[in-house]
C-alpha cells in the first residue's frame, strides 16, 4: 500500500475513533495510538504506547512501509464502518459475479443477524451447534474398528 493511501486511511477515521486505533507492524508488534500528530510523506508521528505495556505518553515515528494493518479497538457494527466510509466502493471480489448469475444483496438490505448476549444462551446454542457438526462429521466418516 502506498504512503498517501496510508494517510487517506488514517484522515477517513473520524477523530474520536483515532485513540482506539492499534496500529500492527510487518513484525506483529502492535501500537495503541494516543494522538495523530503530523502526517509526513513517509512516515506518521504519534503518541501512544506499545500495546501490552503501561508505558503511555511514548513519541513514535512509524514509517508507512512497516505497518499491516489498522484496527479498531472495540467492537464495530457494519452500520458503523459505513458511516465511517460513506462513499460507495467498487465491488470486493467474492462480490462480483459472472453474467446471468444471481447478483449479491446489497449490504443495507441484508438481515442483521440475531447476536444472543447473555452468555448462558450464547454457550447453549455454540454447544448444539458444535454437537450438530459432530454429528454429522460422524455420519459422514463412521469410525473404523
Amino acid at each position: 500500500m502506498s504512503n498517501d493511501a496510508w494517510i487517506e486511511m488514517f484522515r477517513l477515521i473520524p477523530e474520536e475513533e483515532r485513540t482506539k486505533l492499534v496500529i500492527v507492524l510487518q513484525n506483529a508488534s502492535e501500537i495503541s495510538v494516543d494522538t495523530l500528530i503530523r502526517f509526513e510523506p513517509h512516515f506518521l508521528l504519534l503518541r501512544g504506547r506499545v500495546a501490552g505495556t503501561i508505558d503511555e505518553a511514548r513519541g513514535f515515528f512509524v514509517p508507512y512501509n512497516q505497518m499491516l494493518y489498522l484496527r479498531l479497538e472495540r467492537v464495530v457494527s457494519v452500520g458503523e464502518m459505513e458511516a465511517m466510509f460513506p462513499q460507495e466502493l467498487p465491488p470486493m471480489a467474492e462480490e462480483v459475479r459472472p453474467a446471468g448469475e444471481t447478483p449479491m444483496i446489497p449490504p443495507s438490505e441484508r438481515p442483521t443477524p440475531t447476536v444472543p448476549t447473555d452468555p448462558a444462551t450464547a454457550s447453549r446454542i455454540l454447544m448444539e451447534r458444535i454437537r450438530a457438526m459432530r454429528a454429522s462429521s460422524a455420519s459422514r466418516f463412521p469410525s473404523q474398528m
